[in-house]
């Protein structure tokens, strides 16, 4: 998978890379993966899309601990 990387720092900047490269990642292969209805391939994608979802969890819950003034409590 070209430009995305598994973890990475909890930074802006990589969070943001890790986004722009993912969503490319996501239309290149996961149409083509559900037009071939390919099991192991929709099985790579959602692994990926697992290990970005951790990632962004794990980036919200340190911006939870630095920055706890702009946490919406009614969310």
């Amino acid at each position: 998978m070209d430009g995305y990387q598994l973890g990475g720092s909890l930074s802006l900047i990589t969070a943001l890379g890790k986004t722009s490269a993912f969503g490319k990642f996501l239309e290149d292969r996961m149409a083509r993966a559900l037009e071939t209805e390919d099991p192991a391939e929709l099985h790579y994608l959602l692994a990926q899309l697992d290990d970005y979802h951790s990632y962004m969890w794990r980036y919200y819950k340190k911006l939870a601990k630095d920055r706890p003034e702009r946490m919406d409590p009614g969310v």
